[in-house]
């Protein structure tokens, strides 16, 4: 089950989809084969059948749907998302569940790892966000510190997207033809010191600069 693209705004695109680590349907498998395992057992104690056998099936599949099948499709629907402009978890087999936090407000990004988890690949992610929603924790995440690095990347590049309007660095660059050399690259600097632009890209246009010279 992916994320819908119908979902996603203009020019945003998603960086990467997951769906929680395997650790999460560890203890529903446990209890399948209990389920399965203690129900056999039951009814191979009896000599002949009777309504308890009856009685000890149906309580099997009960106990299954609701100690395994529940949690298993839970599992399978469930997808944590990043785009290039929100943090996106999304839950529910028939009645959906969302949130979403735009990169603008995340203001931390933690993870936590039990001794075990570090063995499998898994742990939490623990999302410290500006307004109501202060902290979002998510659970069985595959691979945490490489999410949370990815993470910490789009937030800083939507951030610098933010400072340009959604534009490249071409826009910002002085084009004008009436403006001197030397002008241009006053500007090109002011832009650098404001953010901007980037030491990559000032040292770009300077260069193209100068050759005009």
């Amino acid at each position: 089950m992916n994320f819908p693209r119908r979902l996603l705004g203009e020019n945003e695109k998603i960086l990467f989809e997951k769906r929680p680590h395997w650790v999460a349907v560890v203890i529903p498998t446990f209890w399948a084969v209990l389920i399965v395992v203690g129900a056999a057992f039951g009814i191979s104690r009896l000599d002949d059948p009777s309504w308890i056998d009856t009685a000890i099936l149906v309580l099997a599949v009960i106990l299954f749907f609701v100690l395994v099948v529940g949690p298993f499709l839970s599992w399978l629907f469930t997808l944590f998302v990043l785009t290039t402009d929100r943090i996106i978890t999304r839950s529910g087999v028939f009645a959906k569940r969302s949130k979403e936090i735009p990169l603008e407000n995340i203001n931390d990004i933690t993870f936590n790892q039990s001794v075990l988890e570090r063995i499998v690949g898994a742990g939490d992610i623990l999302v410290e966000s500006a307004g109501e929603r202060g902290q979002n924790r998510i659970s069985n995440v595959r691979d945490p510190e490489g999410t949370q690095l990815q993470i910490y990347k789009a937030s800083e590049e939507n951030s610098n997207r933010m400072h340009r309007g959604g534009l490249g660095p071409e826009h910002f660059a002085p084009q004008a033809e009436d403006k001197s050399i030397p002008a241009q690259l006053e500007a090109l600097a002011r832009l650098k010191e404001q953010g901007v632009i980037s030491d990559v890209e000032f040292e770009t246009k300077k260069e193209e600069l100068l050759k005009r010279m």
